[in-house]
């Protein structure tokens, strides 16, 4: 495996769990609205969600994307709650199905919650452990 088969499984599951904590409780809830950006992975949010909120107290999460025989990739970071006008422009065009779930990159209500990836890992269905996906965390993946 590597990051074209990365985003392959990822673009064929679609969704995410995105796991984020407050340093007391943990949340994991469905994603669907991301994209890779640059060398970052993208997630819409609301402003005022339970997760953006986490994220902003404890600036660090973890992804997974599987199918259902247990195949998985998990991508965890450092992350920041943005709603930086360009950001919000950007991702709005990158995910069509954003036009059905928020007016607009104006919607006061969007944010996006950036992840930069220091570690990728999968798991295949053979159950041996995950391998470290080599990524440059320096340039886009």
């Amino acid at each position: 495996m590597n990051m074209e088969g990365v985003k392959s499984l990822m673009e064929e599951v679609h969704w995410g769990s995105l796991a984020s904590t407050d340093g007391k409780t943990v949340g994991v809830r469905p994603m669907g609205s991301w994209a890779w950006i640059g060398g970052e992975l993208w997630c819409a949010t609301s402003t005022s969600s339970e997760k953006a909120a986490q994220i902003r107290m404890v600036p660090h999460a973890e992804y997974c994307f599987g199918r259902p025989d247990g195949e998985h990739v998990r991508i965890s970071g450092p992350c920041v709650v943005s709603t930086d006008s360009l950001d919000r422009i950007t991702l709005y065009d990158a995910v069509p199905g954003l036009k059905r779930l928020i007016s607009g990159p104006g919607d006061p209500d969007f944010a996006i919650i950036r992840m930069k990836p220091d570690r990728i890992r999968y798991r295949g269905t053979s159950g041996h452990g995950y391998k470290e996906i080599q990524f440059d965390r320096h340039c886009p993946v």
